[in-house]
């Protein structure tokens, strides 16, 4: 039931113009309030301050500090005109508070105080800006100063599209090749491991270890840049990588062959991307994996195994998938098992730690604009 309630709650997030039409609505707080997780104390909300809740109960009321669902008492609030805020940030960088971290209004010192997370708590962030971390709570940002929390770094899981000589125009999938030999020469100089996604499995499920500095490289939609211009610099530097398939792309002009695939394999495990559900439904603008049934789903994803796995040449099967656009639903998941698919990954931002959901896993998105310092950040979850 509770994993049924997170569900709804990511989604009422993710599609605040489909819920319903009083939520969520703004509270103001008379008193000083202690904010629980559950049953746990985590946060503390100050008198005079204001937050968006989404849902109720005859005690409660529910908001989210970082996308963390939380709730406090009702007796200690009253309705509020105020707008209940944006809540659609995105929260990459996790990390722990070292003592009780106090939430300000403004980056900056003197800024008001929102109210307080308590000690070796688990905060969801955004990215640093200047010396504080941005977070949101009750719908509003608020900052917490750098020296407050210790990043847990996890563990990178690097997401490429297109490798292109040179760029022309604004497509986001593609990125130069001057910047992706500076980033592999970067992981190779600062002693970074590559790694498969079954190892990443096992570690997630704490069923291995990985070694200090491990990373994910992954490739979408199977462009055949990871094999003219990817593939070269990634035997250079003894470096492994998954590419994800659009299976019924293959062999389309600027996509892998059947071939380039069977030739590549000591670099590449080659990994389930669909095979013709990479599309969205016009009538829902939902992505197919998210409006299709489970039966439909799991068709799709066992015929792109069934076109990928006879070229493999060590005979493995395919086990691991890449959301198209990282839009998933519950049946997709269920279809994902089906079709005896193990781990699963979505484009939402952040690195992989020890108990994450296993169909579910970020990623790092890797673009042009990004600077090598910007690159180093996102290895370590900053």
């Amino acid at each position: 039931m509770k994993r049924l309630v997170f569900i709804m709650m990511l989604f009422i997030l993710a599609y605040p113009a489909l819920a319903d039409a009083s939520s969520p609505k703004a509270v103001h707080i008379t008193e000083t309030t202690p904010v629980f997780k559950e049953t746990s104390k985590v946060a503390v909300f100050l008198k005079g301050t204001s937050h968006a809740v989404i849902k109720e109960s005859d005690k409660y009321y529910y908001t989210a500090i970082g996308g963390e669902e939380v709730k406090f008492s009702k007796q200690r609030a009253t309705l509020s005109q105020e707008s209940p805020g944006n809540w659609k940030a995105v929260h990459p960088v996790r990390a722990k508070t070292i003592g009780v971290a106090t939430i300000l209004e403004k980056p900056s010192v003197q800024a008001k105080t929102v109210g307080t997370i308590q000690k070796n708590e688990t905060v969801h962030l955004q990215r640093m800006k200047g010396n504080y971390y941005p977070i949101n709570v009750g719908g509003k940002t608020g900052y917490i100063r750098k020296d407050q929390i210790k990043i847990q770094t996890g563990i990178p899981v690097l997401m490429y599209h297109d490798i292109v000589e040179r760029k022309v125009g604004n497509n986001a999938s593609e990125l130069e090749l001057k910047k992706f030999k500076e980033q592999m020469a970067y992981l190779k100089k600062n002693g970074w491991t590559t790694i498969s996604p079954a190892q990443l499995e096992n570690w997630v499920q704490k069923k291995g270890t990985l070694p200090a500095k491990s990373v994910l490289i992954t490739f979408d939609d199977g462009y055949v840049s990871t094999v003219d211009l990817a593939y070269p610099i990634l035997k250079e530097y003894g470096f492994q990588a998954t590419s994800f398939l659009i299976t019924s792309r293959i062999g389309r002009a600027g996509m892998v062959t059947e071939e380039d695939i069977m030739n590549t394999q000591d670099v590449y495990s080659y990994q389930n991307h669909t095979h013709s559900f990479h599309m969205f439904n016009t009538m829902t603008n939902l992505s197919i994996m998210q409006s299709e049934s489970r039966l439909a789903i799991a068709a799709d994803i066992q015929e792109a195994n069934e076109v990928i796995e006879p070229l493999l040449t060590n005979g493995s099967s395919v086990y691991a998938h890449a959301y198209p656009y990282g839009k998933y639903s519950t049946e997709a998941v269920q279809a994902l098992t089906d079709a005896h698919i193990s781990i699963a990954f979505t484009i939402n931002e952040g690195n992989v730690y020890q108990g994450d959901p296993i169909y579910a896993l970020n990623r790092q998105r890797v673009h042009s604009a990004m600077s090598i310092q910007e690159f180093a950040n996102k290895l370590i979850g900053k």
